[in-house]
């Protein structure tokens, strides 16, 4: 396997949420292979930046990652924005992402699945991106992976050139 897709990682005001993500992402196989990129939107308004200071400073001291970066954004750009912004960044310099948010919670083979799908499916144009997460679908005998029709943001991976998402013009 080629080395591992990037993670992108987008913050706020969660101290206590961003703990546990990264907990849980450090636990993963391929954790300490894989470069993870931390983007922090900056405050709302005043009231948020003691919790964005603490985010910050937990962002600051991870390790269990062959590297970190802390992306400290002075001005709140929003979810949408940053994300855009973030992954736009990091497909274009790397090809591939993979993206969390700071309320996630993975196990210790998510990196590995979403490496060996981006893997499996890069040449794919068909396929926008891997995902993590499906609604919980009753009565539904759906194998262990499946195309679905839907973009899911909770855990996600793509490539550059894939879709409108990473198009930043589409966000005003």
């Amino acid at each position: 396997m080629a080395a591992p897709a990037p993670i992108a990682l987008f913050v706020y005001n969660r101290p206590d949420h961003t703990l546990e993500t990264l907990d849980h992402l450090k636990k993963n196989d391929l954790a300490a292979e894989s470069d993870l990129f931390i983007f922090s939107d900056g405050p709302r308004s005043q009231k948020d930046e003691d919790a964005i200071n603490e985010v910050r400073k937990i962002a600051r001291q991870v390790t269990g990652f062959k590297t970190v970066k802390v992306v400290e954004r002075e001005h709140n750009m929003g979810l949408a924005k940053s994300i855009i912004n973030g992954v736009t960044e990091l497909v274009d310099t790397y090809g591939h992402v993979i993206v969390f948010e700071d309320d996630l919670v993975s196990s210790p083979y998510t990196l590995k699945y979403f490496n060996e799908a981006l893997e499996r499916y890069r040449y794919d144009d068909k396929v926008m991106h891997i995902s993590s997460y499906i609604f919980p679908i009753d009565n539904a005998d759906l194998p262990e992976t499946f195309f679905f029709r839907a973009a899911l943001s909770w855990g996600w991976a793509t490539w550059a050139g894939r879709g409108e998402i990473l198009n930043p013009t589409l966000i005003n």
